[in-house]
């Protein structure tokens, strides 16, 4: 800012900013590039007051061409750093004059604090800070009418106080200290005297009352105190014995800061008080007061000022109860200070209390004695400040803790979730992201904690927060947000997370191949299932029996827990069976797999997927079943029995519904009229040693089997069927569901295995087997951990253990029309089972057909369920 208008005398133009105090925000004026952050050009009569000079690059203030100028109390930022300070904090250029530069406080990093160049008149430096000048703190060259008093330099690299060139004036009351330093870039002259006085000026400058702070005994600095006219002098009595000046100056001090005197030192009412320029208030306002513990020895008035820029004053002691009180309620409210018990270390009277309670009303000021009240009628958070005056001048201002006046309700807490997803939609079914919205009266809100739910908890910061949080297993968890208002108040809210899992599609390989004896158990590690990986849950696997021995069922079931009354697939002599199942994994993956039977039997198990609450992955979409295939007419694009050794190719995704981004699709196959034994592969197309094992068939048998195929990689969206037998058979195939990166489809919650329908026994409330061509409904929800709403399918293995004659069943959701899909073929004589992915009606039960001639017990297993994906 360049300032060119003019005031007055009577009216001069005057600029004042806010007061520095501590707490306190002064107004500043920052510059740019390297011009000074405020120039002064031939203007009169202006006072610059209570600003901050922002960090400068060159000159901060310049006072050029100018006269009756005033630049009082302004607090100097560091200047940009360099290696030999940088610019002046104030410059009187040689055309200036009546000049006053007071209560100024300059730090470190300029090269001058102050500086008047030559041909300057009346120029006052009084009652300044400057901290480590880098090449001089006051430096007047060529100027007449000088004052230079109570000043305080702290100087190790630079001559303090100097009048150089034919400069005239005095020098008073200044207190110039060294502090040890070596030579560097930045430190050009640390064995420079304090103070200098050049020849031209020399029999022009008195000086007296000042202090050389040089150090103490051994301490003492390997620098003069003083040069006058050319010559170095050591100490003060070696200067005034060779030039009659410094008759009253002090040395042999240590003044390490520029601070207030310590209590019985030489500094202490110890000035001239009639000297040039001198102030009735030290840099920080502080009023002159006479020290009733220390003997006066300095001249003038009764209250003699202390040597250089800081007046020590007396300690008032503040108590703290000396507070408003009380400090919080609810608007409006009245609190009071106290105002009798208040000390000084002088035992000087107190005169007045003063009391700014922050809220724009008037300060109060009176005598003490009485408690000033005050009615806070606006809520708010307020800062108040309360100054005690003792008789002499001395202050004492302090701020209490805040007062919190209160809305008449605590802030809202509000919070909301949702799973972490992918920008292509995968989704970590165990991950929640919790919004915490910002409240109305925000100010109000004094501390906010979340707990997860799961034991974890976490303090949250100001303004709104996004918080995410891993859950470490699945399951339903409650995560609240306790909000705590400066009252104490506290409200709160809540959401529920439902961690579960999301689908992780494995290409389709035989992972093990084992006989387990007779009534043997059968250990497959985490490593041999691919379940060995962060947040495993459960597996989806592909079990084939062959070379039977005896009849029997295999279970599986999580490895370490006792064995379920379950089974996943039922053999006999002379047949290859298969089928698939979910099975819960332990935190290690081990899974179990016994053998009922009297005899041996050889498993080969293959990995389809896993279920992980931890990692992204793939959300599932039941389907109502739609015909992909029939060879049997023309569905699908081909006609006739598909011949031994042949393959059909059917597109999948990209069409009936499945997206072209789907990874893994969930088909019912069926091979019907069978003209020998054999089986049927999935696989997706273009891929090698990746199929799935559908169907087992003998000669004339109708097969089936829900099966999911990973599409990993997607190729064109097709999946390649293929008859194994050496026979022909017709194909059937339909969609029931796929997996795909669609974060709006369902999450799975593994179960420990549980039967939930068993009509020999009477478990599900059936204890008669279901009637050829009839119907049963079962509730599949809110029991055996499923949920009681926002199921939107069961994982299920349906098994017919002892069948009289030949047919299928047909699972589906109630409520709606029964598809034709085989969900479990059975023929007569031989146990059956099969694995049933299973859409849920709206009011959380399946139905169960029997397309048979006869009837027929059945069993069926729970495994797992398929729900929103929410936070609620």
């Amino acid at each position: 800012m360049t300032l060119t208008r003019s005031g007055t005398k009577d009216a001069p133009i005057t600029f004042t900013g806010a007061a520095l105090v501590p707490g306190g925000s002064p107004a500043v004026l920052t510059p740019r590039g390297s011009t000074p952050a405020l120039t002064l050009d031939a203007v009169h009569d202006v006072r610059i007051q209570s600003m901050g000079i922002g960090y400068a690059s060159a000159e901060a203030v310049a006072v050029t061409g100018s006269t009756g100028v005033t630049l009082d109390r302004l607090s100097f930022r560091r200047p940009v750093p360099s290696a030999g300070g940088t610019g002046t904090a104030v410059r009187v250029d040689g055309a200036s004059s009546n000049v006053t530069v007071s209560r100024n406080r300059v730090p470190d990093g300029y090269a001058y604090g102050v500086q008047a160049q030559s041909g300057a008149s009346q120029v006052t430096v009084t009652t300044n800070v400057v901290t480590d000048p880098r090449r001089g703190g006051i430096v007047l060259t060529g100027t007449s009418g000088a004052a230079v008093t109570s000043n305080t330099v702290i100087t190790p690299c630079a001559t303090g106080i100097s009048l150089e060139g034919a400069s005239r004036g005095t020098v008073e009351n200044n207190v110039v200290a060294s502090v040890a330093a070596k030579q560097t870039d930045s430190c050009p002259a640390p064995t420079a005297p304090l103070y200098s006085v050049s020849a031209a000026s020399a029999d022009q400058v008195t000086g007296d009352y000042n202090v050389a702070a040089n150090g103490v005994g051994t301490s003492a600095r390997p620098r003069p105190e003083y040069a006058w006219a050319g010559t170095p002098y050591t100490t003060a009595v070696s200067l005034h014995d060779a030039t009659g000046q410094g008759a009253h100056d002090i040395d042999g001090l240590n003044v390490p800061t520029a601070t207030a005197p310590a209590e019985h030192s030489a500094l202490i009412d110890s000035a001239d008080a009639d000297a040039p320029g001198e102030l009735t208030t030290d840099v920080d306002g502080s009023p002159l007061v006479d020290d009733p513990l220390v003997h006066d020895t300095g001249t003038g008035p009764a209250a003699h000022p202390d040597r250089g820029a800081v007046e020590r004053q007396d300690s008032i002691t503040v108590p703290g109860d000396d507070m408003p009180s009380p400090s919080r309620g609810v608007a409006p409210f009245v609190t009071s200070v106290r105002t009798d018990d208040a000390t000084t270390s002088w035992g000087k009277p107190i005169a007045t209390y003063s009391v700014d309670f922050g809220d724009g009303s008037a300060p109060v000021t009176q005598a003490p004695g009485t408690p000033i009240t005050h009615t806070y009628t606006t809520p708010g958070v307020y800062a108040p400040v309360i100054t005690v005056t003792d008789v002499d001048g001395s202050s004492r201002t302090v701020r209490s803790a805040a007062v919190d006046a209160g809305t008449a309700t605590p802030p809202a807490a509000s919070l909301s979730g949702a799973l972490v997803t992918t920008a292509d939609g995968q989704v970590d079914a165990g991950d929640a992201l919790f919004t915490v919205a910002q409240p109305a009266d925000a100010w109000e809100v004094a501390s906010r904690v979340m707990t997860f739910g799961d034991g974890d908890h976490e303090s949250l910061a100001d303004g709104p927060q996004k918080i995410e949080h891993q859950y470490p297993a699945t399951g339903s968890y409650t995560a609240t947000l306790t909000q705590t208002d400066l009252l104490g108040r506290t409200t709160t809210a809540k959401v529920t997370m439902h961690a579960a899992d999301a689908f992780l599609p494995i290409t389709a390989q035989h992972d093990a191949e084992r006989t387990i004896p007779a009534h043997g158990v059968l250990k497959l590690s985490a490593a041999t299932v691919h379940a060995d990986s962060a947040g495993v849950d459960a597996a989806r696997l592909q079990v084939v029996t062959s070379g039977a021995k005896a009849r029997g069922t295999l279970t599986l079931y999580t490895d370490g827990t006792t064995r379920p009354g379950t089974s996943t697939v039922g053999f006999e002599p002379g047949r290859t069976v298969s089928n698939e199942a979910t099975v819960k994994v332990t935190p290690t993956g081990a899974i179990d797999l016994y053998n009922s039977s009297s005899g041996p039997v050889t498993v080969n198990v293959a990995t389809l997927g896993l279920q992980s609450h931890t990692q992204f992955g793939r959300t599932y979409h039941p389907a109502t079943p739609i015909r992909l295939l029939d060879t049997r007419g023309a569905t699908g694009g081909h006609t006739g029995a598909v011949p031994g050794g042949h393959s059909v190719t059917l597109t999948v995704s990209g069409a009936h519904g499945v997206p072209a981004d789907a990874n893994a699709v969930v088909l019912n196959v069926v091979a019907t009229a069978t003209k020998g034994s054999g089986s049927l592969t999935a696989s997706p197309a273009g891929t090698v040693n990746s199929g799935v094992s559908g169907p087992y068939w003998t000669t004339g048998q109708t097969a089936g089997a829900q099966i999911v195929v990973p599409m990993v990689p997607l190729i064109n969206g097709k999946v390649v069927l293929r008859n194994n037998s050496k026979s022909s058979a017709h194909l059937v195939a339909d969609v029931v569901g796929w997996y795909g990166p669609t974060a709006s489809g369902t999450t799975f919650q593994p179960v420990s295995p549980v039967r939930i329908l068993n009509t020999r026994t009477g478990s599900g409330g059936r204890t008669t087997k279901l009637g050829a061509h009839a119907t049963l409904r079962l509730k599949v929800t809110g029991a055996h951990g499923v949920p009681a709403s926002a199921v939107n399918a069961v994982d299920l293995n349906l098994t017919v253990p002892s069948p009289t004659g030949s047919g299928y069943l047909v699972a589906y959701a109630d409520g709606t029309t029964r598809p034709d899909v085989h969900s479990a073929d059975y023929t007569s004589g031989h146990p059956a089972a099969g694995a049933a992915l299973v859409k849920v009606g709206a009011n959380g039960e399946i139905d169960l057909y029997n397309a048979g001639s006869t009837a027929v017990d059945v069993d069926i297993d729970l495994l797992g369920d398929y729900g929103l994906n929410t936070v609620s």
